[in-house]
């Protein structure tokens, strides 16, 4: 009789926390995995890197948003080679692996997304994405799964939208409610993108309310969308867990983390040790790129240079084993052989030495222009890695 007590004050008490507010606390539950942290006439749109831990095993929720900034993409991609298996998300065939030259196909949220990140310059989460290192595992239904778990739940692609859709308004309802919902500020599109404002006025406009986009991408509380995929990518996360991994990655929709952390405290005795954030969108209020259109030339031939590059230095790095970071002008020179690895500019653009660095994880080099101010570790700056090969 003791024990039942004891189990029904737990799950009482299990009920009763993720009753409450989602927060950022390093070790309470419910989690909040998306925030928009307004400051001055800006501000960040973050998503969570959440922690777990049972017995020796660690899982880390990765809180995805499918645009952003490449540098949230960047700090992934390196945060991602800790992991023993970094589990992601994605309705496709076992064990697909989507490159920058995929198929789309018509699909109609991909289309959306993709129009989302062009105009607030965003990059899409499938091209910022390496899903081709050997501890990405694929943790999502396939095509086939997918489509028989719509027919058992009585679901077709026209009630999902629908879901999509009323679950939105119910989060709307319930934050005008509660006394959250702010008003929609009104502004002038076109005067905006005249006077170089449009894309940070988007940008806020859009950042404000992603959590509802996302929570409407990931089909509302219950169903296929959200709860059967969960279901998929837990039944993975066991199989692993089984195989002896310590260290495990769970990248993920944010909208699917608050019922994924449920899961795994209130079904699989998994303790939150940890909370931080990841920025994803920068708003800081600053002039468009694209409103001087001299300037945007520049940045784009600056661009491919450090492309090239960036190229020309994985070469160069694979071919002589140097003991140290070469120099453009290493890279230049003419080897034993009359071998050159770039024949391209020295300089960039605004007439400055183009500059190669290892990357802050892993062998790799990476290459970069201080951009038109001339300053190091300002907005302008611009990098490009080397490219990954296998």
């Amino acid at each position: 009789m003791q024990m039942v007590s004891t189990a029904a004050a737990l799950l009482t008490s299990i009920a009763l926390a993720f009753a409450q507010q989602p927060g950022d606390a390093p070790d309470k539950v419910p989690s909040d995995f998306v925030r928009f942290v307004p400051v001055a006439d800006g501000g960040h749109l973050d998503t969570a890197i959440t922690t777990y831990k049972k017995g020796e095993v660690e899982v880390i929720l990765f809180g995805a948003v499918h645009i952003a900034d490449s540098a949230c993409y960047d700090k992934l991609n390196d945060l991602f080679t800790a992991c023993d298996v970094l589990l992601y998300e994605l309705v496709g065939p076992e064990d697909y692996r989507p490159t920058k030259d995929r198929e789309e196909g018509f699909n109609p949220l991909a289309m959306l997304q993709q129009g989302l990140k062009n105009s607030l310059e965003l990059e899409f989460q499938l091209d910022g994405i390496d899903y081709l290192p050997t501890n990405f595992v694929h943790a999502d239904m396939t095509p086939q799964e997918f489509e028989d778990s719509m027919a058992e739940r009585g679901e077709s692609l026209l009630t999902i939208m629908l879901d999509m859709m009323l679950s939105g308004m119910e989060r709307q309802r319930e934050k005008a409610e509660s006394g959250e919902a702010q008003p929609a500020q009104s502004f002038d599109l076109v005067t905006a993108f005249r006077n170089g404002e449009g894309r940070h006025m988007l940008r806020m406009a859009f950042a404000a309310q992603l959590e509802e986009v996302e929570m409407m991408a990931a089909g509302g509380k219950d169903g296929t969308l959200l709860v059967g995929r969960n279901k998929k990518c837990l039944k993975v996360l066991e199989r692993e867990i089984a195989a002896g991994r310590k260290k495990i990655g769970i990248f993920y929709g944010a909208a699917h983390l608050l019922d994924m952390e449920q899961r795994l405290v209130g079904e699989m005795g998994f303790s939150k040790v940890n909370h931080e954030w990841i920025e994803a969108w920068d708003c800081r209020k600053r002039p468009d790129r694209k409103y001087d259109r001299a300037l945007v030339k520049l940045r784009q031939r600056c661009k491919q240079e450090l492309a090239t590059l960036a190229t020309a230095a994985r070469d160069y790095r694979r071919a002589v084993e140097p003991a140290a970071v070469a120099t453009v002008q290493e890279l230049a020179a003419e080897r034993e052989g009359g071998a050159r690895s770039y024949a391209g500019p020295l300089q960039d653009p605004w007439g400055r030495d183009y500059q190669i660095r290892k990357r802050p994880t892993g062998s790799r080099w990476e290459v970069w222009s201080l951009g038109q101010d001339g300053a190091p570790g300002t907005d302008d700056d611009m990098v490009a890695q080397e490219p990954r090969g296998r």
